[in-house]
């Protein structure tokens, strides 16, 4: 198993521990906020960045009648959502969650998701992190 980890530039300790990646939702209104001293400005973390990975950032847009499908990314992926517009169920498909404007979920990436607008406008912002 150890050779297997080393071929595939893969860590042992996730061979034979997956990390196994917390589902999160923070609904619009909570999360710890941080006001600034400069105006009339707060800001709500939604999640750290672990150290050493890369995150990637899409505007995603949905319409209601169809769901998007993911397959799983690679191992370590962690997908983080925030609704800007219409109502949004996401998620891994036996956990999905419904989002309205201002949530945020967090899930593992790297199982199969899905994605599916309940309402028509639906905009989210969606950031992709791989470790």
């Amino acid at each position: 198993m150890w050779a297997l980890g080393v071929a595939l530039d893969v860590p042992f300790s996730r061979l034979v521990d997956p990390r196994v990646t917390p589902m999160v939702v923070i609904r619009a209104g909570e999360g710890p906020a941080i006001p600034s001293t400069q105006g009339n400005f707060v800001g709500i973390l939604l999640s750290a960045c672990p150290p050493g990975a890369r995150r990637d950032i899409y505007l995603i847009t949905a319409e209601p009648g169809t769901v998007r499908a993911a397959d799983a990314h690679l191992p370590g992926s962690v997908e983080h959502v925030v609704v800007i517009s219409g109502r949004l169920r996401a998620g891994p498909p036996d956990r999905t969650v419904d989002l309205d404007p201002g949530d945020y979920v967090m899930f593992a990436g790297d199982i199969a998701h899905r994605y599916e607008a309940l309402a028509a406008g639906t905009a989210a912002v969606l950031v992709m992190e791989h470790v």
